[in-house]
């Protein structure tokens, strides 16, 4: 009898968890109120569990270019790791990275329109503090936004 491949899905989600680390909550805190402060097109921005916090959710009133609505998902690790996921209703989605990844910079970017896994390119944010992570991602999410497209998101110079 076979698990359906579940038990090497479970030693890859270890083995990811391992290379990431534990999620740190006052992070995730400190970069909510942070997304709420700074970004006037925050709706809401929740976590996903307020006693153990492993995500935390934003929700934008609109998104770049056609999309009338966007979504970013953060996650942040005790040791400084963090994926800082950008998702729209049009399935257009980009990702800022910051953890251990075989044949990848640490530091890596996933780009448009479908971040996808395998083909990465070296992040333009090279701090590492939440906030000032935070005000990067924001910055870069923004010029996006004004110019109503994808292109030159990850082309900047150490933001903020």
């Amino acid at each position: 009898m076979t698990d359906g491949g579940n038990s090497s899905r479970r030693e890859n989600a270890e083995t990811d968890f391992e290379a990431f680390g534990p999620i740190d909550p006052g992070a995730l805190r400190e970069i909510r109120d942070l997304f709420v402060e700074l970004e006037p097109l925050v709706e809401t921005a929740s976590l996903d569990n307020p006693l153990n916090p492993q995500t935390l959710s934003v929700e934008f009133a609109d998104g770049i270019g056609d999309a009338p609505t966007a979504r970013f998902d953060i996650r942040w690790s005790l040791s400084g790791n963090y994926a800082v996921h950008y998702t729209d209703n049009l399935d257009r989605d980009f990702r800022f990275d910051c953890h251990p990844k075989p044949d990848a910079p640490t530091r890596h970017f996933h780009p448009p329109p479908d971040a996808p896994s395998h083909a990465v390119e070296p992040s333009c944010i090279t701090v590492t503090e939440a906030p000032l992570v935070t005000r990067a991602v924001l910055q870069r999410w923004r010029d996006a936004y004004e110019s109503g497209t994808f292109d030159g998101i990850n082309d900047a110079e150490n933001p903020p």
